[in-house]
């Protein structure tokens, strides 16, 4: 009786989504295809809301038939279980995918509202068109804006943080909406302290007029290192770790001797070793072994723990990278006992 309750509710949530969002909402959609990675299992439900209103009801209609909610972009640095998620995956679309100019700052820059759902490379060709410069390093950032607010994004010379001014947010337990000034968040190299259960609907960022084409020519530049430098067109999530602090993550990985290394189908990467790729219909176990192998083998010869940069979505990628790092110690320890 239980589970046929279940379905019936899972019939009735599938419905009412149905009614709110119409093609927008689809049943089972494959995750490896939404994920950089190609990796993943089926969305229970996969919804695009185009509006607050739409997001917000969606949420409460979630919350009624007790669904977790996750939001996603373009699954750039994303890591989906292979076995799905039984909640609501958003991918925000419409006014989300768009941005605004909303006023003139005393010191001569402007505000720009962004939406979580904007195309970070849309975002930075627009600005240039207008003649806005400043934000050209999120031309490197591949995903949406919102991600980029979450992880506080940014390159070797620039990060989100520096040009964010406040964030708007959904509160997914209250469906309040909160907009807290970067001084509120907690805003760290590739991270930004975020409410528990927020969701990032906008955010305002600081931009300028400039030299325009000075400024497409730095991104250019940008963008051609990048492309000689790291492996960007195969399946992967970009950066696996942070940057330790005064170091590299991948020359680390490299300097134990992981570059090239192999699990499954996933790879190091043989061009960059903070790169890991889906060479072979990888799994997330694959990827995630892998990531164990590096972080075990780096604390262990440089005492150094690498952070990962990659989000997991929809389980407890934590608890799961610890399990297998203690496999991969326990390995370690048997050959060195042989």
């Amino acid at each position: 009786m239980v589970e046929l309750k279940s379905l019936v509710e899972e019939h009735e949530l599938s419905s009412e989504m149905k009614g709110l969002l119409g093609e927008r909402c689809r049943l089972s959609e494959p995750l490896a295809r939404r994920s950089s990675l190609r990796i993943g299992g089926p969305a229970s439900w996969w919804i695009e809301p185009h509006t607050q209103d739409e997001l917000i009801n969606a949420v409460k209609l979630a919350a009624r038939y007790d669904k977790p909610v996750y939001m996603v972009g373009l699954g750039s640095n994303t890591l989906f279980p292979d076995e799905g998620i039984d909640g609501v995956v958003v991918r925000l679309q419409g006014e989300f995918a768009s941005w605004k100019v909303l006023e003139s700052l005393p010191d001569g820059q402007e505000l720009v509202n962004v939406g979580a759902g904007c195309v970070n490379a849309h975002l930075v060709r627009g600005l240039l068109k207008q003649g806005y410069v400043g934000a050209e390093f999120l031309m490197l950032i591949p995903g949406c804006f919102g991600g980029a607010v979450v992880m506080n994004a940014g390159t070797r010379d620039a990060e989100l943080g520096a040009i964010l001014e406040h964030v708007t947010m959904l509160d997914t337990r209250t469906c309040e909406v909160l907009r807290l000034h970067r001084d509120e968040l907690d805003v760290a190299y590739r991270h930004t302290n975020l409410p528990e259960g927020a969701l990032v609907m906008s955010a305002e960022i600081r931009v300028h007029k400039g030299d325009v084409d000075a400024a497409r020519t730095r991104a250019q530049d940008d963008k051609e290192r990048r492309n000689r430098t790291q492996p960007y067109k195969l399946a992967s999530v970009g950066s696996t770790f942070a940057n330790p602090e005064g170091d590299y993550a991948g020359r680390l990985i490299e300097a134990v001797g992981l570059k090239g290394n192999v699990c499954g189908g996933a790879q190091v990467s043989e061009l960059h070793a903070n790169f890991f790729i889906n060479q072979d219909n990888a799994t997330a176990r694959d990827f995630l072994t892998l990531m164990a192998r590096a972080r075990v083998r780096v604390k262990e010869q440089f005492a150094t723990e690498l952070r990962p940069e990659v989000q997991f979505v929809g389980f407890d990628g934590w608890s799961e990278l610890a399990r297998l790092e203690a496999l991969e110690r326990q390995s370690s320890n048997v050959s060195e006992d042989m």
